[in-house]
Order: C-alpha cells, then structure tokens, then sequence
C-alpha cells in the first residue's frame, strides 16, 4: 500500500543573506536546508503557482542497505517551506525529476523497488496540485533500472531516460521511454551492448528529433533518434584518458555543447570540468577542462540561460558553478555553499536572472546527505 502524507520538517536552517536569518523579501537571495533522518537529497524542481517544488528523497544512499521514501517539498520564492509530503512503498523511492501539469497538478519521475516489474524501475507518478495522487506508472525490465532525467519534449510528450539491464548482473544498457501525458508508452529504446553505456542526458532538436548524451568505456557517446525512437547515427568520442558527457545543449541551430568532467593529464587523477563543442553530426570541433586546483570539480547540470549563456553546475567543494558564453569561453565562477561537498540536482532561472537551484550536501559519503534549496542571484552568489 502506497504511503502518502504530509508532515512538518524536523529542522530547518535558512540563511537569507539579504537581510539576514530569518527574514526574507522577494529578490533575496537564500539557502534552504533540511536537516534530519527524515531528509536525504534534492534531485529535482520546478516553478509553480505558489513559488517552487523540490523532488528528492528522504535517505539518498550509494550503498545497501536501500530505504526511504520520495520527497516533495513546496517552498515560496522567500525560502519559507509551506508544505511537505512522502511518497512511497515497502521498498525505496526517489523522485528525479518533476514538471508543472496543465491543470496544476504535477508529473514526478523517479525510481521504485516497491512496486513494478521487479527489482528496480521507473516510475511516473501524476497528482493533484496538493501531493495527492492521481496515477502511478511504472516502465522497466524484470531487472534493474535507474533514472537519470525526465525531458519535456516540444508536443508535451515526456521522455524518461537511463539505464537498464537485459538480465540479472548484467552491464547497463542504455535506456530511454517516450511516454504521454497520460502515461502510456509511446515507444521504448534499449539496447544491449555487452558494455556499460548509461543516458545522462537528452535534447530535443527543432526538427523534432532527440540527441541523447552517454558515456561508453568512460568516453563520450552521442546517438541521434528520430521522433519514433529509431537510432539514426551514434558517435562514440574515444579520447585519451577519460571523459564523462552528462549534460548536452545547443550552442547554436547546427552545434552543440557537452559538459562533463574528466581526469587530469597531469599524473595528479585530479577531476576536472569538461567541456566540448560538437557539429550536428555530433563530431568533436574542440575540447577544454577546467576547475579549482586542489579540489575534484564535477560537471551535473548544463543549462542554457535567457540572456544567451550557459550554466554547467557540479559537484565539488561549495557547490561548482561555472558560466560560459556562446564561445564557450568561462564568463564567472561561483561557490555559494560551505566549505563541504555538494551535488546538483536541477537549475532552474526565474525572471529576473535568479537561479533556483536544488541539491544536497554530502554528511558521509555515500551514506548521509541533506537537501538544500538555494535561491542564488544572476552571478551564482548568496548576496551579502
């Protein structure tokens, strides 16, 4: 049976660096942390009516033993919590991703070993604008799959993407669903190459095709489809080293831009900010990295902003942001955390250049970390 309730955080600590703890006007900037064993990780967000939702999970562990519930949390644009809820079974449930529906209800996507075709899968869950649920699907093989984001495609269509297995202990296979609104499937793309490839990404073209961003043996691997799910070409980057591709974006109609991290060159093993710049064919036009000295920064998220520009935001000490132009050329560097690692789940940019982004901040590694929600200004700060 399906737990679903609301409940009240167990600590919230809410720096709010315009007028100082605990006061808060619109345009102020903020970080919203929940803090507790009720909490794990933000992993996703999106804006509605009533100022933001955040998607996570109330334990978010690398490791067995797995448990917890999906977390659901509306916050205003003042980083005051109105609401919160869980979701979940038996098993383990996180939710990735989530999009604002047209009636104002909302479309959550995560992962679910409670209910489903066996061990772990997708799901997609659909609820009123309150939390409460409406309908619940899941998509997957008898074996394991993990989610890795939910694209919004240009007809309202969804498409969730991933990784699978084709049997038990296998490599993982690339992943991804085209599905509905409503939940119905509307083609599936798995493909079974004896190697660990793993989708990270996705962008749909204007002309209605979808660009997914892999990695194959530790390299970039990029593979075009048609609006049916049919493969038209793959490009596999096997470059010296390694490289991890986990955010794609158009840089202009006919070339693209990948984010992602790679090792250092220099005998160090450092972890470093990659960044490329592909032609539609997805053939590499240049390469750069770049980073804190002394410190493993990793590219999550790219985002492309309003004003032409680009977000690629990480993991690493105080919360990596790095924005680049149109060039590629990096315009600023931000770290608006503490001196402790965190992950970013999403970036979302309101209307003024502000930038919503949520994550978690890592406890011990691979075992605790805690949600945190920042409302940060056009330049990655927390103002003073």
């Amino acid at each position: 049976m399906i737990r679903s309730k609301f409940r009240r955080p167990l600590a919230i600590t809410v720096a709010f660096a315009s007028l100082g703890i605990g006061s808060a006007v619109a345009g102020s900037t903020w970080a919203l942390t929940l803090e507790g064993d009720g909490y794990g990780a933000f992993l996703g967000a999106a804006l509605v009516d009533s100022g933001i939702i955040a998607v996570g999970a109330t334990n978010h562990r690398h490791m067995p033993p797995y448990s917890g519930d999906a977390l659901f949390v509306w916050v205003d644009l003042e980083g005051r919590v109105l609401a919160e809820k869980t979701w979940g079974g038996r098993g383990y449930e996180q939710a990735h991703a989530v999009l604002e529906a047209d009636d104002g209800g909302l479309l959550i996507f995560g992962e679910t070993d409670s209910y489903g075709a066996g061990d772990r899968d997708f799901f997609l869950l659909r609820t009123e604008s309150g939390g409460g649920e409406i309908w619940m699907k899941t998509y997957g093989s008898p074996w394991r799959e993990w989610p890795y984001g939910m694209l919004e495609l240009e007809n309202g269509d969804l498409l969730l993407y991933g990784r699978t297995q084709s049997r038990r202990n296998g490599p993982e296979d690339r992943y991804a669903v085209r599905v509905t609104r409503s939940g119905a499937v509307v083609w599936e793309y798995a493909v079974a190459r004896g190697r660990d490839e793993i989708v990270l990404d996705a962008l749909e073209l204007p002309t209605g095709e979808i660009l997914l961003c892999l990695i194959r043996d530790q390299d970039p691997l990029l593979i075009q489809l048609d609006e049916n799910g049919e493969e038209q070409w793959l490009v596999h980057h096997r470059l010296p080293g390694w490289q991890f591709a986990s955010g794609i974006a158009s840089a202009t109609d006919d070339e693209l831009f990948l984010a992602g991290f790679q090792m250092s060159s220099d005998g160090s093993s450092q972890v470093d900010v990659w960044l490329a710049r592909a032609d539609e064919a997805g053939s590499l036009l240049w390469e750069t990295s770049f980073g804190r000295r002394g410190q493993d920064d990793y590219a999550h998220k790219l985002v492309a902003l309003s004003d032409g520009g680009f977000l690629i935001a990480g993991l690493g000490h105080g919360l990596p942001l790095f924005k680049i132009d149109a060039l590629g050329d990096v315009i600023w560097e931000a770290r608006p955390g503490r001196e402790a690692v965190y992950a970013t789940g999403d970036v979302l940019e309101l209307e003024n250049g502000d930038l919503i982004i949520p994550a978690m901040i890592q406890l011990d590694p691979g075992r605790s970390y805690n949600p945190v929600l920042f409302r940060l200004n056009a330049e990655g700060q927390l103002t003073p």
